[in-house]
């Protein structure tokens, strides 16, 4: 799994590519922490270049999502190709996360103020 961080105005992204799986969670958790640590209101997961996720790589995203809710800040999901958006429809997921194509991601949610913040990754 890679992991890249971006800002989209207000919005922090975390993009993730390849697989999402149980070797990648603590990695995972441990970025999501820093990115809220300054209490974003939204958090946007980036997950077109995402070719697999298990249970634990879900179970991650579901506490991520608890964890931001707790902080009354929201995460949305976007860019999942069909047969990841399957397995949460199945599993009944897309009732508790906010899952948006890009271009309505992008749409609601970009401007201009487009920065990188990839210094977060090499501080962990």
């Amino acid at each position: 799994m890679e992991l890249k961080l971006n800002t989209l105005g207000k919005v922090k992204t975390i993009e993730i590519s390849g697989k999402f799986d149980i070797e990648s969670t603590e990695e995972f958790e441990s970025i999501f922490a820093k990115v809220i640590e300054p209490n974003p209101s939204i958090v946007a997961i980036d997950m077109g270049k995402l070719d697999y996720i298990d249970s634990s790589g879900i179970g991650s995203l579901i506490k991520s999502l608890n964890l931001l809710k707790s902080k009354k800040g929201k995460l949305i999901l976007f860019g999942m190709k069909p047969m990841i958006q399957n397995v949460f429809k199945l599993a009944k997921l897309d009732m508790f996360f906010e899952i948006l194509n890009p271009s309505d991601f992008h749409s609601k949610y970009a401007n201009e103020d487009d920065s990188d913040i990839d210094d977060l990754l090499r501080k962990s």
